[in-house]
């Protein structure tokens, strides 16, 4: 949807495929899986309905496409500074705030990029949640990752126990759903909800996130900020 409430024509220059996950995106946002129809979504996307079975199955699979797609992207760039993080440290463990800057930073990176994107995508994702397609999507996407970086938290956090690491972790997941979803595209200056810059509520995440992490560890410092 534009600022005006209008659907934007598609762009016929982006290919088909693209075109139906464009559309889908935002009108799963808009109305959620069952409220956005197959027809509407063809339409939006400037396509022939058949298509979409074509390229997706089912809505269902549509929807988990929508999701997949921005969450695999979040995760890959999350793997990738985590992974150079390894390497900048190796053989100690990573800083724990760095840890958390890996996990957080990729969400605001998109946010800077493409705002309507994570505004629509947030919104999707939020609307399902609960429900047997959001568990499927989050056991392919949010869980892996999850435990990835609970590993490497744990590893700089070694005091802590596991199952803080991941209370810590999924309290940071949970709290991007949260504290993002407002609309981003005014959001390039600062929050609608708080004033704060998108680089300020970055800083305060991390370092709120990093600070309980500690916390559950019994430490305020050991390879915080190292």
């Amino acid at each position: 949807m534009t600022a005006t409430g209008k659907r934007r024509k598609p762009d016929e220059t982006i290919v088909p495929k693209d075109r139906i996950v464009h559309a889908a995106t935002s009108l799963f946002a808009e109305k959620g899986l069952h409220g956005a129809g197959l027809r509407e979504i063809a339409r939006a996307a400037g396509v022939n309905g058949n298509m979409i079975s074509y390229h997706f199955g089912s809505k269902e699979d549509l929807y988990a496409t929508v999701i997949e797609s921005t969450a695999n992207a979040l995760c890959a760039a999350r793997i990738a500074i985590l992974e150079e993080l390894d390497h900048r440290y190796s053989p100690a463990a990573p800083p724990v705030q760095e840890i958390m800057h890996a996990f957080i930073h990729p969400v605001f990176l998109l946010i800077e990029e493409d705002g309507a994107l994570w505004s629509d995508f947030i919104r999707a994702y939020r609307r399902e949640m609960g429900t047997e397609i959001w568990y499927e999507v989050n056991a392919r996407t949010l869980a892996p990752i999850l435990r990835r970086f609970v590993s490497a938290l744990h590893r700089s956090l070694p005091s802590a126990s596991r199952a803080d690491v991941s209370f810590v972790l999924e309290l940071a997941a949970h709290s991007l759903t949260i504290t993002t979803e407002v609309d981003v595209t005014s959001m390039k200056g600062d929050s609608l909800r708080t004033g704060r810059s998108l680089g300020a509520l970055e800083k305060q995440l991390i370092e709120s996130l990093s600070a309980a992490a500690l916390r559950f560890s019994g430490s305020d410092t050991a390879t915080a900020t190292r």
